[in-house]
């Protein structure tokens, strides 16, 4: 399996050989503009080839798997909510898997709810947009980032536990 590297925001990315932890820093510029994932083969100077995958996001993404509840907010103020699993979290936004088959639109509006597994158990209320969907999957993009937000504040130093 390939190692993620994360690519900074001057396009730079540091390879760490995970056989003799030599680390190289390489501008990897030529790859933003990419709308695939981006997979390259490394040889180190010590013999040892290895695999990455660039993640250009911007922020960082966690692996969880988190019950919640989604409420689809129509145009004519009804509602439409239901069950969902949490799969991954970032600073901006989620990927759900929903409990039963709905048929959402890229642009639609939810508003999520999970507790992270902090001490705190932190309750994270959100609205949010769907940027992609992948049946049974949708990745969804917080509509709003503050700084003072009780949920943003939780996601933030979750992210760094």
């Amino acid at each position: 399996m390939a190692e993620k590297v994360f690519v900074t925001g001057n396009n730079m990315a540091v390879f760490e050989c995970p056989q003799c932890n030599k680390a190289k820093s390489v501008n990897v510029s030529r790859y933003k503009d990419l709308r695939q994932v981006v997979r390259i083969k490394v040889k180190c100077p010590c013999g040892h080839s290895y695999k990455v995958v660039l993640e250009r996001r911007k922020h960082f993404r966690k692996d969880i798997n988190f019950p919640g509840t989604y409420t689809h907010l129509l145009p004519d103020y009804n509602e439409d909510k239901g069950g969902m699993t949490v799969k991954d979290l970032s600073r901006s936004g989620v990927k759900i898997k929903l409990s039963v088959e709905k048929d959402f639109k890229i642009g639609d509006i939810l508003s999520v709810e999970f507790r992270l597994n902090d001490k705190q158990r932190s309750l994270i209320k959100k609205d949010a947009v769907i940027r992609k969907i992948s049946n049974p999957y949708f990745g969804l993009e917080f509509n709003s980032l503050d700084s003072s937000d009780p949920s943003d504040k939780a996601i933030g130093f979750y992210m760094f536990e």
